[in-house]
């Protein structure tokens, strides 16, 4: 309770209207609204099930129709059901040597680099308590790539191996997923006894970092293979694009560029990672080790895979205002995410434009039934629009996917799925803050009216 009174000093403070200024909403209506979302929340186990079916087989059906037939559906419709081996050309090569080599060496070295290369520390802000996390994924994925290059170039390997074996590869990937989470699993019934007995805790799962070794699994994943793998196949597509084609296309270097910068700034901005709603929030179930070692190397790769394979180009103009924008877009994300950190650390005292930052104290309830609040900021960046950089991360996509020109539909649909996501998503963070915050939410929303665009949206 002293903690939750300097809150509110400091809101007070900060900025004097932010507690007196009222949502035309009365405290009945959001009563209403809030028992309305939590029965909205509950996901049944149909969809889930529905989900798991389906989710598996779509991934690789995505992944095939892109790699092998750049997302046109024609091809890749009459391959599947008038070519022999029919769906089954789908999966690829499970017994891959040179894949399975690739991916005990790549989980070997991430876990030696993890122990043995130098460490910063990260705050990682909770409600139950701040904590300091020692991080150094960005040495990782720089020396990881510098090992891939300097390997290729004394002729250990070939340097498109990555791309070459990037269907198998994935395979891996996804057994690890499996096998991973079956060990959980095992782990959960064995050890603390919080067994997985429903389908939606299959799903989700019902730990949110669970540790191996003194690892957080779920960042490990995320940052040593996630963001590991995808600089690693743009390097390597890079090298096949240029055995193949005797140069590389324009459009191709620029979205190799651009994406390895976000790469390498998503490795820098590490500790924004550790207190994203998506790393704190997100229990290490099936769908986020999918995810992780499946579904998201595919999508993120998906624009330089048809770029590499088609020696596709677009204009030079075009590819000149795809790079502003994309380079803009995550630089404008990073500041976001990064204003928001400061704030937050600082109890509210940080200062934007050397203005005392507009902030609500949002008191809620925890599990436990004691009073918390969470500061929101409705200052800077985040004065604008509730979700600013959700909108600008949808930009980079759409900017990654854009030098691709117009392959196909499907070519593009990563992108799609990626800034639907995150749409769904910012919808999903309101209903839960309106259900958490009640009052103070409808308060805040009444300051910054506006989710993703000023003026539009």
């Amino acid at each position: 309770m002293k903690e939750l009174s300097r809150l509110r000093r400091s809101s007070l403070t900060g900025s004097t209207s932010s507690l007196t200024r009222r949502s035309s909403i009365s405290q009945k209506d959001i009563q209403v609204l809030q028992e309305t979302l939590q029965k909205q929340q509950k996901v049944s186990a149909q969809l889930v099930l529905a989900l798991l079916i389906f989710v598996p087989p779509a991934s690789f059906f995505i992944f095939y129709s892109i790699s092998m037939h750049t997302g046109l559906i024609s091809p890749t419709i009459t391959a599947i059901f008038f070519r022999f081996p029919f769906v089954f050309q789908c999966i690829p090569p499970v017994w891959d040597t040179v894949a399975w080599k690739f991916s005990i060496v790549h989980c070997a070295i991430q876990l030696i680099f993890y122990w043995v290369l130098p460490h910063d520390q990260a705050l990682v802000m909770s409600p139950e308590g701040d904590q300091i996390r020692e991080i150094n994924s960005f040495f990782s994925c720089v020396l990881t790539c510098l090992l891939y290059v300097l390997g290729a170039s004394a002729g250990i390997y070939r340097g498109d191996l990555v791309y070459i074996h990037f269907n198998s590869i994935i395979l891996i990937f996804a057994i690890f997923a499996i096998v991973i989470w079956v060990a959980l699993i095992v782990s959960y019934h064995f050890g603390t006894g919080n067994s997985v007995t429903t389908i939606s805790e299959f799903w989700f799962g019902i730990e949110n970092h669970p540790n191996v070794l003194d690892i957080d699994l779920k960042s490990f994943i995320r940052t040593r293979f996630t963001f590991v793998i995808w600089p690693l196949f743009v390097i390597s597509a890079l090298y096949y694009h240029n055995t193949t084609y005797g140069k590389a296309s324009t459009s191709l270097i620029c979205a190799s560029t651009v994406q390895l910068m976000y790469i390498f700034l998503f490795h820098w901005n590490e500790d924004l990672y550790l207190n994203s709603l998506d790393s704190k929030r997100c229990d290490c179930g099936f769908y986020r080790l999918w995810a992780d070692f499946v579904l998201g190397p595919i999508i993120y790769t998906s624009p330089i895979n048809v770029l590499a394979a088609t020696n596709r180009s677009v204009g030079m103009i075009s590819n000149g205002l795809f790079c502003i924008l994309a380079v803009a877009s995550m630089i404008f994300t990073a500041k976001c995410d990064r204003q928001k950190y400061e704030f937050r650390k600082s109890k509210g005292s940080l200062k934007t434009g050397d203005v005392d930052a507009f902030f609500i104290s949002a008191k809620y309830k925890t599990d436990a039934g004691e009073t918390n609040a969470n500061l929101l900021l409705g200052s800077g960046h985040w004065g604008v629009c509730r979700h600013p950089n959700y909108t600008s991360e949808a930009v980079s996509f759409l900017a990654f996917s854009a030098f691709q020109g117009f392959p196909s539909v499907l070519a593009h649909f990563p992108a799609l799925f990626v800034t639907f996501f995150l749409l769904a998503r910012a919808f999903t963070d309101e209903n839960r803050c309106l259900i958490k915050y009640g009052q103070y939410w409808a308060q805040y929303c009444s300051k910054v009216k506006y989710r993703f665009l000023p003026g539009v949206l």
